[in-house]
């Protein structure tokens, strides 16, 4: 079963709570298993021809019959919570509850011993005790997961009927079942062939084949349901709160990546006065926002307890991706971690048109690609439709080198809509046709130009992408403009200071490794000859070294 990691929970401030605050959960969950694997046992071993006690003496065959099929039936549904109660869901709780109630009135109208139905008071007394540990919403699951709670449930169905066959015995249905042909006979059951052989000669026999139909029908209930919930979820609309997003982007963002914040594949949680947001995506139980939140400064702080909280809740770990170092002590007093995971490349684009590009290397690459006929053009919305059609064109061509394609989450992907409302630099050939291109988006921060999209073709001439951000950059300083963010260059000083973390130091070791098989280094040395002003990024993350791993696996399907 691909259950996740629990989540410690939070205090009413947003941290963490300690390990020793987690075993109330762990024993809880541990116990409802525990009651599931007793109840369903106990179906099996328990035959309807004992005695029974106590109260349930007078009781006639029907109701003693339908006790032991409701101990079944309670059994396989505890088996199923236990995993929810391990991730502190809300409804496991209440589930579990009136499950166990029910569970102990089948164990005692069944007659079992005092030892077996004081395993189900303990944990109901549990729940109740500890029933504010278990506050986690339940949560929409992937396709996968769905799929996977699916298996299990019929697994388990075919896994009971094969041991139920298995252990009858042969004065049952006459005949003293093996091991393989009890497999045979429950898949018969199952696909509804059937067993027109099978005569019950007892009580048990005719008990064991309706707990057969309990068990599958129970079985196949989940197994829809596992798989129609994710179903469900995707076919639902985007968050109301987009519109007043948009207002809150234009008045708050801060950093280039805010742009993709808006951006389909996330959600928001909005602040209940209205005046902030945090926009998030959902990957192996873990919140990834694109860099800080879009709020007033002062509003900082309670935006993210309260996002803690809501995260907290739906059993989900917190990261933010390129935030800034100035609200590092905020991330810190909400008991979140910080690392270091690159620096922005961050032009100043005076330096550059008057310094930088002065330089032997830029003169000679500007003087060859004049000269061969190139030029550089500015294309605001609306197009024509024949430009459009030539840059989806060459977006096709570079996604067919080697090692390209589209990425989502911090990057945009070129689409006829997204290329229609975007203003282009391309860069022509003598023949007017385009050879490269990069297209603006807002930076939100005031004086500052950005790109997102930088795609040529195949055959482009040697330095023709810094053809382009040369004159690029002093276009945009002719302009008014003061910088220019050229990304971040990822891993770029990580772990290099004296006083780095020994999780910085680690992936710094990596990134030495890494090195060797993919291009990190060259992408700084590249955004180095710009001759930029490196700013600081860093990835916050909850949960010490088993959430920076968590985390790291949740980024790699995000970022993929």
């Amino acid at each position: 079963m691909d259950t996740e990691v629990a989540q410690a929970e939070l205090t009413p401030t947003g941290r963490a709570a300690g390990p020793g605050q987690r075993w109330p959960v762990v024993a809880i969950g541990s116990l409802a298993l525990l009651n599931g694997l007793v109840s369903v046992g106990q179906a099996l071993l328990t035959r309807v021809s004992s005695n029974p006690r106590l109260f349930t003496l007078p009781l006639p065959y029907g109701l003693y019959h339908w006790s032991g099929l409701l101990a079944l039936l309670f059994g396989f549904v505890l088996l199923y919570l236990s995993f929810h109660l391990f991730q502190r869901r809300r409804a496991a709780w209440w589930l579990s509850t009136c499950g166990l109630a029910l569970a102990i009135l089948a164990h005692t109208g069944h007659g079992h011993r005092l030892s077996l139905v004081a395993i189900p008071v303990a944990t109901l007394v549990m729940l109740m005790v500890f029933r504010r540990r278990f506050t986690v919403r339940s949560e929409p699951r992937s396709i996968a997961r769905g799929l996977i709670f699916m298996a299990a449930s019929l697994l388990f169905a075919l896994l009971y009927g094969t041991l139920g066959f298995y252990l009858l015995d042969k004065r049952d249905f006459g005949i003293d079942f093996l091991l393989d042909e009890s497999l045979v006979r429950t898949l018969r059951q199952y696909l509804l062939i059937g067993n027109a052989d099978l005569v019950a000669h007892t009580k048990q026999a005719l008990w064991f084949l309706d707990s057969l139909g309990v068990i599958g029908t129970a079985a196949l209930a989940f197994a829809v349901y596992s798989l129609f919930r994710p179903l469900a979820f995707r076919l639902r609309t985007l968050p109301h709160e987009r519109a007043r997003a948009a207002e809150l982007l234009d008045r708050y963002g801060r950093t280039p990546e805010h742009y993709f914040a808006l951006w389909p594949d996330k959600s928001f949680f909005m602040s209940p006065a209205s005046d902030g947001f945090i926009s998030y995506r959902v990957a192996g139980g873990v919140a990834v926002s694109l860099s800080d939140p879009v709020a007033p400064e002062a509003a900082v702080p309670g935006l993210l307890r309260q996002f803690l909280a809501y995260c907290s809740d739906n059993g989900w770990a917190v990261a933010l991706l390129y935030t800034q170092p100035d609200w590092l002590p905020v991330y810190e007093q909400a008991g979140l971690r910080a690392l270091k995971i690159g620096s922005e490349a961050v032009v100043n684009l005076e330096r550059f048109c008057t310094e930088t590009n002065q330089g032997k290397q830029f003169r000679r690459n500007k003087r060859r690609l004049v000269d061969d006929g190139f030029s550089i053009s500015r294309h605001a919305p609306p197009h024509p439709a024949e430009l459009v059609q030539e840059l989806e064109a060459i977006s096709l061509e570079w996604l067919n080198l080697p090692g390209r394609r589209e990425r989502s989450f911090a990057l945009g992907s070129f689409s006829r809509d997204y290329a229609e409302r975007s203003s282009f630099f391309v860069v022509r050939n003598r023949a007017g046709r385009i050879a490269a291109f990069v297209n603006e988006t807002p930076a939100y921060r005031a004086g500052m130009a950005t790109i997102d999209m930088m795609r040529h073709r195949a055959d482009v001439p040697h330095g023709i992408m810094d053809f382009l951000f040369d004159n690029l950059l002093c276009t945009l300083r002719e302009q008014g403009l003061r910088q220019f963010d050229l990304g971040l260059a990822p891993l770029a000083g990580v772990g290099e200071q004296p006083g780095s973390t020994t999780e910085e130091r680690v992936v710094r070791q990596l990134f030495d490794l890494l090195g060797r098989f993919f291009p990190m280094a060259g992408l700084r040395a590249y955004k180095a000859k710009f001759d930029p002003d490196w700013e600081d990024r860093f990835l916050i993350y909850q949960g010490g070294p088993a959430g920076l791993v968590r985390t790291a696996i949740a980024l790699s399907r995000i970022l993929a």
